[in-house]
């Protein structure tokens, strides 16, 4: 198991996506990033055209391997979706790769976001201000 949550994507006025998002404490930035796939980045508008300011990086990978994605400063709006409440509308740079599978939340959007991680072997989580009086579970993966 691992923490997955319901994320809105918003960017602009006429593009918005929900996506299930892993949270990846490993994923270490500077900022508030959000790693998609392909055809997350195609549904937010990113691609094929990428809007200006857009960049490729470097990223160094846990296994020390070096890869080259394409990186698109502050180019959505992040949402935590709940059944019973939405939190964020943290603006994310969004991080494309051809080769991930799942979106991918970096620790900095998840403290921006609030996300307290309880036990990530069972999916536990809630956000700061429930520390102590809540427990949320994580989202089934949708591949």
């Amino acid at each position: 198991m691992a923490i997955r949550l319901k994320l809105r994507l918003v960017r602009g006025e006429k593009h918005s996506i929900d996506v299930v998002a892993l949270v990846n404490s490993g994923y270490e930035t500077r900022e508030p990033e959000l790693l998609v796939p392909r055809e997350v980045a195609e549904q937010l508008d990113l691609l094929p055209r990428l809007p200006s300011g857009s960049e490729i990086k470097e990223y160094v990978l846990a296994d020390g391997t070096v890869v080259r994605l394409i990186r698109v400063p502050k180019a959505a709006r992040v949402f935590v979706v709940e059944e019973d409440r939405i939190v964020g509308g943290i603006e994310s740079n969004v991080v494309i790769s051809d080769r991930a599978e799942e979106v991918l939340i970096s620790d900095k959007l998840a403290g921006k976001l609030s996300i307290v991680a309880l036990d990530f072997g069972e999916g536990l989580w809630c956000f700061r201000d429930e520390l102590g009086r809540k427990v949320r579970y994580s989202r089934t993966r949708t591949r």
